[in-house]
Order: structure tokens, then sequence, then C-alpha cells
């Protein structure tokens, strides 16, 4: 835990230097228990800034490949875990409700890739059977800024403001009796929902900073 907070206040303020961070609808975070954490991916930089703004660690998943050494290692350090990376697989799906099971946040990118273009793609439909296998609250949370700072076809990121907004836990009991179709729309519907808020944010910041006010909801 001590690492973790280390890597997290480091990279709080690389990101506060580097064009800014901030977060709303962090109390939606439950206090304790399992949780799935389900985000718009749209950089590399998604799995870092996720975690930035919480009081609890993350664990994530990420693709088998990019556990060599010595990435791997700092990887698995901060709660990151091995999938294949055209599906998670029976083994990556045993450790994700291991973890959940466990009391931990597992965070998720149920587009299975980074948006091409920043538009939100369609779900991979795994993503229902993990959810009602689960039975933990699935937090869905909306990432604006990270596309213009490092997208898919940029070799390396550039200094970018960033805006993440959580939303409301999606419960256990609303995703009972859901078929699998409907389970994939509601946490798609969620996460646009969170996406499109954090992105009014980011205009919304942008234009007040260009216009020399101050916004005191900084994190960090």
């Amino acid at each position: 835990m001590l690492w973790y907070r280390l890597v997290q206040v480091v990279t709080m303020v690389l990101f506060a230097a580097t064009g800014g961070l901030r977060a709303t609808g962090r109390q939606h975070l439950p206090a304790s228990g399992g949780v799935l954490l389900v985000s718009n991916h749209l950089s590399f930089l998604d799995v870092f800034v996720l975690g930035i703004p919480l009081p609890r660690p993350l664990n994530y998943v990420a693709r088998s490949t990019l556990f060599f050494p010595p990435l791997g290692a700092l990887m698995r350090s901060v709660g990151g875990f091995p999938i294949q990376r055209e599906g998670m697989g029976a083994q990556g799906l045993k450790e994700t409700l291991r973890r959940l099971r466990n009391g931990g946040i597992v965070t998720l990118f149920p587009e299975g890739t980074r948006s091409p273009d920043g538009e939100l793609r369609e779900m991979k439909s795994g993503i229902a059977s993990l959810a009602g296998r689960a039975r933990v609250p699935v937090l869905p949370v909306g990432i604006a800024g990270t596309f213009e700072a490092w997208p898919r076809t940029r070799p390396f990121p550039a200094p970018h403001a960033i805006r993440i907004h959580y939303g409301p836990a999606i419960t256990p009991e609303e995703i009972a009796g859901l078929d699998p179709e409907a389970t994939t729309k509601l946490i798609r519907d969620r996460i646009d929902a969170c996406r499109r808020q954090a992105r009014r944010d980011l205009d919304r910041d942008l234009g007040r900073d260009r216009d020399g006010d101050q916004d005191e909801s900084a994190v960090g």
C-alpha cells in the first residue's frame, strides 16, 4: 500500500505539472467491498489517471504482452495482472473474480482497446457475463482529455488538461434479471453519460482557464 501511495503521489504531481487533472463524482465510489470500475478507453494514460483521485487502490487488467521485465514487475506492484489480448480467458476471469471477492476494485475497459477517434465504441460482450457473475457494484467512469494528450496515433504523450467523472454505481440488483444485451447496454449508457460529463467539464474549464479564472476542484 505504501508503494502504491508513493506512485499515486508522484503520478499526481506529474499530471499537475503537465496540464492538470480534475475529477468529480468521487463520492460515488463505495467505501469498501468489491467494485468493478468500468471506463471509456482513449489512451495509455487512462489506467494511470483513473486511480489518482481515489482513496482506495485499484487493480487493473492489462494484456499479457506488456508484462516483460522490468515493466511487468512495476505493473504487478501497483495492482496490474495479465490477460490475453483477444479476451479475458479463464485465468483472467478467475483472477478478476478473486480480487473482487476479496474486496478489491478491478478496473476494466469494456471497449477492449483504445478508441481510434475519441468516441465511445461498442462494448465487448463479456462485460455482461462478468458483471453478472461478480455480483458487485459496477462503477461507470468517463475520461476526457487523454485522447488529446496521447492518442494511439502518436508515439509520445503531450501536456493536456484531463477531466474524470465517476458516476453512481450500478447495483447488482439492477443487473439481476437482465439479459446480456440489456446489461451491456446499461453499462455502456452509464459510461457514455460519465464521458459526456467529463467532456463538458473539460470544455468548460479550458474556457475558464483562457479567461483567467481558477477552478478549486483540482486533484491534489
